[in-house]
């Protein structure tokens, strides 16, 4: 059984980094997805004292479960382990 997936709040910004590159991917999907993470990325951006981290994580957690794939999602979390053990 695949684990249920999960955003941290404190990690919502990095997320959207990380979702934000993966939506500019080469396949029709992920263009499909690219409005949608758009849209996300411009009201936390634009607007960061309405949307704090834990509503963001949601935001972007709600994203990924429409448009990312479970191997893909296991990607981008080995992704963002790294960045934390190197940070």
């Amino acid at each position: 059984m695949a684990r249920t997936r999960g955003i941290q709040a404190a990690e919502a910004r990095l997320w959207l980094e990380m979702l934000l590159t993966y939506a500019f991917g080469s396949t029709p999907a992920q263009r499909d997805a690219q409005l949608d993470i758009l849209d996300i990325a411009h009201d936390a951006i634009s607007f960061p004292d309405d949307i704090p981290s834990p509503i963001l994580a949601g935001l972007l957690l709600h994203w990924a479960d429409q448009y990312v794939p479970t191997e893909d999602w296991q990607r981008l979390q080995s992704r963002i382990r790294k960045r934390r053990s190197s940070s």
